[in-house]
């Protein structure tokens, strides 16, 4: 790493050269304080710091390709009033595998719009795109779309992107080049080891719009011939408030579901904090999830989730993206990766299903 950025960036975030080195190098690192990380990325992004080993090798003409490429990342999954820390877990790795790469960060934007169907059909995302674009703006070498993101919307960025590959649950449907982790078979996945274990009352929260795990549910369900219960399914934005609310709706219900897939782990996680101040009640279900995010590891029960690659996801994105950019493929190109079924605590077989002890 370059000691002179780093001491700068210690410098304009107040903390130790230690501190920024270990934050920039690993994007698991914890902090006390997450400000402190937040800072951190955020003064190494000001500066276009890339690591003094990639610098040296560019300015001594150790590599044949002697760019630097700008890269932008556009976050659409959520806004920081509701955020997912899948995203955030995989931004970190993102960060760090582009400065390794000798790629600057240009702009990391954070829009839930470009996700939203009916958003996409006004007016208002051609406007959105314009105030990301303007006239005479620095033009970056390519985006990186981390998140669901709508045809259209797709299509209006790459009138103002070359070079687009997205990191997704959902595909694009071949728009652009695509790293997939399919949330349809995602999905399958969770609700199979839900009926292996004997529930046949399997119940979903999440999304319920063009959103492929609700469409994997529902196909699982059919594929084991079960019927949904509409009761049993609940819409709501992947978060953590929306388990929470899941979980109080679920326990009101005169016939609830015995096993529950939540779309994402901060869903999950809010269910399992519902369910330990409710626990006395008796309503204990099953819960699998998906993702696999650090928190996932400290619920009580732990989390049983579909584990997604999350370094791989991203370096396979960056490997596509810098080839397009240098020239190596035009075609449109989808890289698929496979979830792993995680097991811990959160699951029991129907009718063998003892007290859990539900808390965070």
């Amino acid at each position: 790493m370059s000691v002179m950025s780093l001491k700068k960036i210690a410098q304009m975030t107040g903390v130790s050269v230690s501190t920024v080195g270990r934050i920039l190098s690993d994007p698991n690192h914890k902090c006390a304080d997450e400000d402190v990380k937040r800072r951190v990325l955020e003064a190494a992004r000001s500066i276009n710091y890339i690591p003094n080993s990639y610098a040296r090798s560019l300015r001594s003409g150790g590599v044949s390709d002697d760019r630097i490429y700008r890269v932008n990342i556009l976050m659409t999954r959520y806004v920081h009033e509701s955020a997912d820390p899948f995203y955030d877990e995989l931004l970190m790795i993102l960060e760090k595998e582009l400065r390794n790469s000798s790629c600057i960060i240009g702009h990391v934007w954070h829009y839930a719009e470009f996700s939203d169907e009916k958003i996409s059909k006004s007016d208002k995302i051609q406007k959105l795109a314009d105030e990301l674009y303007p006239e005479g703006a620095e033009r970056s070498d390519g985006l990186i779309i981390i998140g669901k993101v709508t045809v259209r919307a797709l299509r209006i960025l790459k009138s103002r992107e070359k070079n687009i590959i997205s990191i997704n649950r959902n595909s694009t449907n071949y728009e652009a080049d695509e790293v997939l982790c399919d949330g349809r078979r995602i999905a399958q996945t969770a609700v199979a080891y839900l009926v292996r274990l004997g529930h046949t009352k399997i119940g979903y929260v999440g999304d319920c719009h063009s959103e492929s795990r609700f469409a994997g549910y529902q196909a699982a369900m059919t594929g084991s011939h079960l019927s949904p219960d509409i009761d049993h399914i609940y819409d709501t934005l992947p978060n953590e408030a929306g388990g929470i609310a899941a979980a109080e709706y679920f326990s009101e219900l005169d016939d609830p579901p015995t096993g529950i897939y939540c779309a994402n782990d901060i869903l999950a996680v809010g269910m399992l904090k519902a369910l330990g101040r409710r626990r006395t009640r008796g309503y204990m279900p099953s819960v699998i999830s998906s993702d696999d995010i650090e928190a996932a590891q400290y619920t009580k029960p732990m989390l049983t989730t579909i584990s997604l690659p999350k370094t791989e996801m991203v370096r396979f994105a960056l490997m596509l993206l810098l080839d397009r950019i240098k020239g190596g493929h035009k075609i449109v190109s989808r890289l698929e990766v496979e979830g792993t079924l995680v097991i811990r605590e959160s699951c029991q077989p129907y009718g063998e299903m003892n007290e859990p002890e539900y808390y965070i």
